[in-house]
């Protein structure tokens, strides 16, 4: 069992929006404490610094999600009229329970000798900087899965900032996170029992889910509980159709659970004291682990044995990596959005899937748990102040435990279903501009009118963004004061851009397939910006609108990297070139050995015959994305070419993070 007595810190600290005027910083902690931190400008002489508080007040808020999990988002404002920009600051926590103050020193967070440090070099505290140059440079990577198979590509951006931490003209500014920084679909086994059993002690009680007007048989009551039973329900109770379901997260606790030990060391080493990691033997000799009737030979038991062995490896190799994971989160501001495996996988990728889901009374209480979480976790310190008084009083009405059959209750599940705000912009040099892919589609109607040619061309995937929410992104846009002819950064954990012979085989051959097949939609995942011309087309409108001096496009999700540049021609804007690097996976390969070898090598060799990496596109007058070169009138053309990597292929396959650099001679990116 989990030891009653959690670490007071179970997450955290981790530096969240910096700004010039107000600079937030996020803490879990699993009691009530009064809590504030101070900022410090660092000066060094020789070997000794010197620390001079240059904040003046601290204004901390607190979201009670359970009885021992408590999320502190402290906000810091300057003594003098801004923070000072383009020197080294530093930070520290400190708590108090009114008879004594102690901080970060007395965790030994601040000790250079101690594993669990977040200090680089021998600085005294965690530190980071404001710049305003036109030069800046960037962390940003998507997908990362506790037990997904490499090295955590995190731990790379740490040895980044552990090289340079001192010299602010080389050490990167942000850090980006586009999308599945937890994935609540696919939970190893081996920490299935310790998530479930550690979201019930974070909450404090058992979460209420059989109030819901739901037929929870005996088999799904028993299996609810136990590693690999949860797929039925799932699929049955939630209508999701993620394939690896058996272990999904359900409830807030779980949740929050996942995201605790994807972000800190605090929890596995409770885990390890605790002994909670079984075997695959011992779950099955206490009737834990799920026997379906694909188990039934001692074939499939051994090659489910195999399996958990090799998941109970990677979760052990991640949770090493896990204190320099921390460490970087606390000495960059980080941004982050999601993608659909922070919620479920699938997550809203047709107009089906949604009222399916919202018609399930399991599957909408699962999607807003997710949403709660993510509040909490991630989307509270991107932009603090884009959440509405009255969207806080429902999450909070939810969190003091209000019954399921309650005004509250349907209060904060239509909240988390129709918030819309979940966009923002950071205050970076360049702005960057951060796109909700997930909650803001525009479905298209599922018997397109049109016959002949323009059905085979017509796509029947989602428009990513629809017509209002780009007038959202917009205002957004101008309230940052950013200002056309200036340069942008978008970020869209979905690519604008694909690997074209991907995508095109997608379109061409699986994407008409689907209009009598509507799973493969879900199994393809067919929902890339592509696949729906009128969005895509709707993309290149606004942004020839906008029309920044370069544009540059950040995004994860493939589970393979790539940078590419698209020369763009516009009817009535004039012409842009446009910069996209993708990187992802951080942590879970996809292709790996003879199938990475197999995929770049086609990819090469498909290349070789579309002449040296570029494909032609164009956007017709009914709004048709079309490809090639062409041969009559267009809204819009580009020719989009891919940059070769420095291993001699246009992908990279391995974990990966991306490292940009933005300066006045040019754009600059590498895959660390």
């Amino acid at each position: 069992m989990i030891p009653v007595n959690f670490p007071d810190i179970l997450a955290g600290p981790i530096l969240r929006r910096t700004e010039k005027k107000e600079i937030y910083c996020w803490i879990a902690l699993s009691k009530l404490i009064d809590t504030r931190t101070e900022i410090y400008n660092v000066q060094q002489t020789d070997d000794e610094f010197f620390l001079n508080c240059v904040s003046s007040n601290c204004e901390t808020t607190i979201a009670r999600i359970g009885e021992n999990l408590f999320i502190y988002l402290m906000k810091a404002t300057p003594k003098e009229e801004a923070f000072p920009t383009e020197q080294l600051l530093g930070y520290n926590v400190f708590f108090s329970d009114k008879s004594i103050e102690w901080n970060l020193a007395d965790y030994q967070l601040l000790d250079h000798h101690h594993p669990s440090s977040i200090v680089y070099g021998n600085l005294p505290l965690p530190s980071f900087f404001i710049t305003e140059a036109e030069s800046a440079s960037f962390l940003y990577g998507s997908c990362q899965k506790l037990h997904g198979i490499g090295k955590d590509a995190l731990t790379k951006g740490d040895s980044q900032l552990a090289d340079c931490w001192s010299d602010l003209t080389k050490r990167p500014s942000s850090l980006f996170l586009l999308g599945d920084q937890i994935y609540a679909d696919d939970v190893a086994d081996p920490i299935t029992p310790f998530i479930q059993l550690l979201g019930e002690k974070l909450i404090g009680k058992q979460e209420a889910y059989k109030e819901l007007p739901i037929v929870l048989g005996p088999d799904y009551d028993i299996s609810f509980s136990q590693v690999n039973g949860r797929a039925e329900m799932m699929k049955e109770l939630c209508c999701f159709t993620s394939t690896k379901a058996a272990n999904h997260l359900i409830t807030l606790g779980e949740y929050a659970a996942m995201y605790l030990l994807s972000w800190s060391p605090a929890l596995w080493e409770t885990a390890k004291e605790a002994n909670s990691f079984l075997s695959f033997d011992e779950l099955l000799a206490e009737d834990k682990y799920y026997m379906d009737e694909t188990l039934n030979t001692d074939k499939a038991l051994e090659t489910r044995r195999k399996k958990y062995e090799e998941q109970a490896n990677s979760l052990a190799q991640f949770a090493i990596s896990v204190p320099k994971i921390r460490r970087l989160m606390a000495n960059l501001p980080v941004y982050m959005i999601f993608d659909d495996h922070d919620i479920t996988d699938d997550w809203n990728i047709s107009n089906d899937w949604m009222q399916k889901v919202g018609n399930a009374p399991l599957g909408r209480h699962v999607i807003a748990n997710g949403l709660t979480a993510y509040w909490a976790f991630q989307g509270w310190g991107n932009a603090p102040e884009t959440f509405s008084e009255r969207f806080l009083a429902a999450i909070h009405a939810r969190l003091k435990g209000s019954s399921i059959q309650s005004k509250d209750y349907e209060s904060w599940l239509s909240s988390m279903w129709l918030f819309s705000n979940w966009h923002y912009t950071i205050p970076s040099t360049p702005v960057t501009l951060v796109l909700d892919t997930r909650t803001q589609r525009f479905y298209p109607e599922k018997k397109p009118n049109l016959i002949g040619s323009y059905l085979s061309k017509r796509t029947k995937g989602p428009n990513l963004i629809k017509k209002e929410a780009w007038q959202k992104l917009e205002k957004s846009l101008y309230a940052s004061n950013w200002k056309k002819g200036e340069k942008l950064i978008l970020l869209s954990a979905t690519p604008l851009y694909g690997v074209d012979l991907i995508e095109s085989f997608l379109k061409r051959i699986v994407l008409p397939i689907s209009n009598t097949i509507p799973n493969l939609q879900e199994t393809m995942d067919l929902e890339w910006w592509k696949f729906n011309g009128r969005g895509y087309h709707e993309f290149h409108n606004w942004l020839a609108k906008w029309n920044p001096s370069e544009c540059i496009i950040l995004s994860g999700d493939a589970h393979m990297a790539y940078a590419l540049h698209s020369e763009v021609e516009h009817q009535y804007h004039g012409k842009r070139t446009i910069h996209q690097y993708t990187s992802s996976p951080i942590k879970n390969e996809s292709f790996r050995g003879l199938a990475s070898v197999a995929l770049k090598g086609s990819l090469f060799l498909g290349n070789q015959l579309i002449k040296k990496n570029v494909t032609h596109r164009y956007c017709d007058y009914h709004y048709l994305l079309c490809e090639g070169e062409t041969t009559s009138d267009y809204i819009w053309k580009e020719k989009i070419q891919h940059e070769t990597l420095d291993s001699g292929f246009i992908i990279k396959t391995n974990n990966n993070l991306g490292l940009l650099e933005v300066s006045p001679p040019g754009i600059t990116n590498k895959f660390l």
